[in-house]
């Protein structure tokens, strides 16, 4: 399922081809070109369809290539790069995929100065964290995209407070079981290695099947023990992310990410992802969508005012700004299921006219991580009546803690020390 990689390689080379085609286009309608090749009549002549269009575009471009040669000056290669460099911006902003991906400390803290992950560590630190529900609710999480995982490939992933190695078998097939051999310790995502639908580890040889974790073989013994195996985590492929299910009391799943049918069926065309690392409970994120009151305030001022919470509300761009209308509701149907609706536009000197950007989104959210990366979580915060859909989320989102879902601790467990 490389959906995202198919859509990316399809978009690119399309405006590629016809940045070449304008700038031909535009360069070429000089009166040299005119004078030279005649192109005016053949332009009369091929295009209503005594010839092909594609004899056009050849035999114009081969006489735009040859007044270029004849006629190569610094202002024509001047010109030239200004008009590439026109298209390639273009390109990127309306073609080309947008991926962007902020590592710990990237954004969201007043650095001064000084390096940016020592700043997000300090932050960290001396937080208060306050009294913060459990700290991984029971439900699917996504810990790869489709493409990043070849057939036969191992990837070393962290979530979820454990380690995982993640691979893709000779069939197809997404497994996870946990990164560390059950022998002497070895971690199976590094270098462990894909054989059919199982894992071998890089150590000594034993072989583990993804879909039980079970042993099925060791190289230098005739006989597998029933008692040797290894976890092998209930995961599923959906909508181009490999997702794993995760239950403090080690219950099945009793729902499964819905499949969207505009992905599967290729309706919907792939335009990029952000992906942002933020220091916060996971709580916050979704919360941030029922607390509707935000918007108007946080939101409000136009992007071009930055991220940086203490530049933004200026008076330069009181000219224009954000205009949001939201609401967060729970699905009727499905309990585990909760809707953000949300309206976003800009109004300019009165005028409102739709944005719906991808990069315009992306760095709105950057102005949340600034709030994230310090705010402390209050268990009872002081609401008003107009914040009610935050208590609302509250309760909701309740139902994904249990009995035994771990809570968060100071105490330092790596080896660090």
């Amino acid at each position: 399922m490389n959906i995202m990689a198919n859509y990316r390689h399809r978009l690119i080379w399309v405006p590629s081809v016809v940045g070449i085609i304008v700038l031909a286009i535009i360069v070429g309608t000089s009166s040299e070109l005119h004078a030279t090749s005649g192109i005016t009549e053949q332009f009369r002549i091929l295009y209503p369809g005594n010839g092909t269009r594609f004899d056009f575009v050849l035999q114009y471009v081969s006489d735009f290539a040859f007044v270029l040669a004849e006629k190569l000056t610094l202002y024509n290669v001047i010109l030239c790069g200004v008009l590439f460099l026109a298209t390639y911006f273009i390109q990127r902003q309306l073609f080309t995929p947008y991926e962007l991906v902020r590592n710990f400390g990237d954004v969201g803290y007043i650095t001064d100065g000084r390096n940016k992950k020592e700043v997000a560590n300090e932050i960290r630190k001396r937080r208060r964290a306050g009294d913060v529900p459990p700290v991984y609710p029971n439900g699917w999480f996504s810990v790869l995209r489709s493409w990043e995982l070849k057939q036969g490939e191992v990837k070393y992933v962290s979530a979820l407070g454990t380690e995982l190695a993640v691979y893709r078998g000779e069939n197809g097939q997404a497994y996870i079981v946990d990164a560390y051999c059950p022998h002497l310790g070895a971690n199976l995502g590094v270098g462990g290695i894909v054989k059919g639908d199982c894992i071998e580890c890089p150590f000594h040889g034993w072989i583990f099947r993804g879909s039980d974790g079970k042993c099925v073989d060791i190289p230098y013994t005739q006989k597998v023990p029933s008692f040797a195996k290894t976890k092998a985590w209930k995961c599923v492929e959906v909508n181009g992310e490999i997702m794993l299910w995760f239950h403090a009391e080690g219950e099945e799943p009793d729902w499964f990410p819905p499949e969207i049918e505009g992905i599967k069926n290729g309706e919907l065309k792939y335009h990029g992802f952000t992906e942002h690392y933020v220091n916060a409970h996971i709580e916050e994120i979704p919360e941030n969508g029922a607390d509707v009151a935000h918007l108007y305030h946080l939101h409000t001022p136009f992007l071009a005012a930055g991220r940086d919470l203490r530049y933004q509300f200026t008076w330069v761009w009181q000219w224009i700004k954000h205009v949001w209308d939201g609401g967060w509701t729970q699905d009727e149907d499905n309990k585990h299921i909760g809707i953000l609706t949300l309206d976003h536009s800009i109004a300019a000197f009165g005028r409102t006219v739709p944005l719906t950007t991808l990069r315009a989104r992306a760095h709105q959210i950057e102005r949340d991580l600034m709030i994230w990366n310090h705010k402390m979580f209050l268990s009872k915060p002081l609401l008003m009546k107009e914040d009610s859909t935050i208590n609302k989320h509250r309760k909701w989102y309740s139902q994904f803690y249990s009995k035994n879902s771990p809570r968060y601790t100071s105490r330092k467990e790596g080896m660090d020390w």
